[in-house]
C-alpha cells in the first residue's frame, strides 16, 4: 500500500460512493422515464 495523505484517502473513498449515487439516480430516473412511456404507450394502445 502507498502511503495518502489524509485528505486524498478521505476523496478516494468519497468520490466512488458519490459516483455510485450519481448512477443509481440516473438509472432509476431513466427507469422511471421508461416505465412512464410504457405506460403512456400501452393505455394509448388498448383504448
Amino acid at each position: 500500500m502507498m502511503n495518502y495523505q489524509d485528505g486524498l484517502t478521505f476523496f478516494e473513498s468519497i468520490l466512488p460512493i458519490a459516483f455510485g449515487i450519481s448512477l443509481g439516480c440516473l438509472a432509476f430516473i431513466g427507469a422511471r422515464e421508461f416505465w412512464h412511456e410504457f405506460a403512456v404507450a400501452c393505455e394509448g394502445g388498448f383504448q
